[in-house]
């Protein structure tokens, strides 16, 4: 800066002298000074407004830090994992991990008496005292619904367009669960879900996460009196919020479900996953596709899932 105001006056001396009759050599002198005065000059008020704000951000800082006081960073705490809650899993023998509620029965509710306030139910099977599964449903269902009220029973609320069902002998008695209740003593202690996915076991049991994308399968238990069938392929196309801001998707599902008298088995799956990152957790994915079909057993890779009363 020093040298700066130093050459300054030169400058503006031979500046000033431009007045009078120059020669050829004197004129170029000028317009080089004049180019080095717009120069220093742009330089020296660069230097003055950087001086200011200097100034200004020294006068600023003393009473930021007595105005404002430094706030903690909160410690982030580990939400609980609402798939795991109160859940045993099995393993690859068909045994609950850290079972130790004794023997247990697994029962196919069908109706709710309400003179008695209790769950009419038949035994399919049981849980050991080591957390072993066993399963053997021989027992009829004395109350079924026809099969074509299906569109109004069915758990997963999947099909849009209740004509979109098509049925086989659509008066025989039917009936479907999705899970087992498990009961002690007379008293039910928690469900018993059947899949390949600790997630979608769950979504297909909660009205709220019924349409969530996670991939995997469940398996459902069908009683029928008399052989039968379900149809239905829909292509729909539309909004599946859950808090108001729309999610646009599109879906297909797909139920290809033949029956025989007595009891069944039913797979479904979900298939393809929409996701959105930046939505609240209600709305964090939607499936691209649900394929309902009968199976003839528990696939090999499926997990057992056991889950407290308290959760329901």
């Amino acid at each position: 800066m020093k040298k700066l105001y130093h050459i300054l006056p030169i400058l503006l001396l031979l500046i000033g002298s431009q007045a009078f009759a120059q020669t050829p050599e004197q004129q170029k002198m000028i317009d080089k000074a004049l180019k080095m005065r717009d120069s220093i000059m742009e330089s020296l008020n660069l230097e003055d407004v950087q001086k200011q704000a200097d100034q200004q951000q020294k006068r600023v800082e003393p009473d930021k830090k007595s105005s404002t006081k430094t706030s903690p960073i909160p410690t982030a705490t580990k939400s609980e994992d609402k798939y795991w809650k109160n859940t045993l899993a099995s393993d690859k023998d068909k045994k609950l991990k850290n079972w130790n509620k004794g023997t247990a029965d697994l029962v196919f509710n069908y109706a709710y008496d309400s003179r008695n306030d209790k769950i009419n139910y038949v035994k399919v099977g049981s849980i050991k005292v080591d957390g072993t599964i066993e399963l053997n449903p021989t027992d009829k269902i004395p109350v079924l619904q026809p099969l074509n009220n299906f569109k109004n029973s069915n758990n997963f609320f999947d099909i849009h367009n209740p004509d979109a069902y098509q049925y086989s002998n659509e008066k025989a008695g039917f009936k479907l669960n999705p899970y087992l209740l498990v009961y002690q003593n007379e008293q039910q202690i928690g469900i018993l879900t059947i899949g390949n996915s600790a997630k979608v076991t769950l979504n297909l049991l909660t009205p709220g996460d019924l349409y969530f994308g996670d991939e995997g399968y469940i398996l459902s238990w069908v009683y029928v009196d008399e052989a039968c069938a379900i149809k239905a392929n829909e292509n729909w196309s539309g909004d599946l919020s859950n808090t108001g801001n729309p999610i646009m998707v599109e879906t297909n599902v797909v139920y290809n479900l033949n029956f025989n008298p007595g009891w069944n088995m039913v797979k479904t799956e979900v298939i393809g996953t929409y996701e959105f990152p930046n939505a609240a957790e209600e709305d964090r994915s939607r499936y691209k596709k649900h394929n309902h079909t009968s199976i003839a057993s528990i696939p090999n890779d499926a997990t057992y899932f056991f889950r407290w009363a308290i959760q329901y």
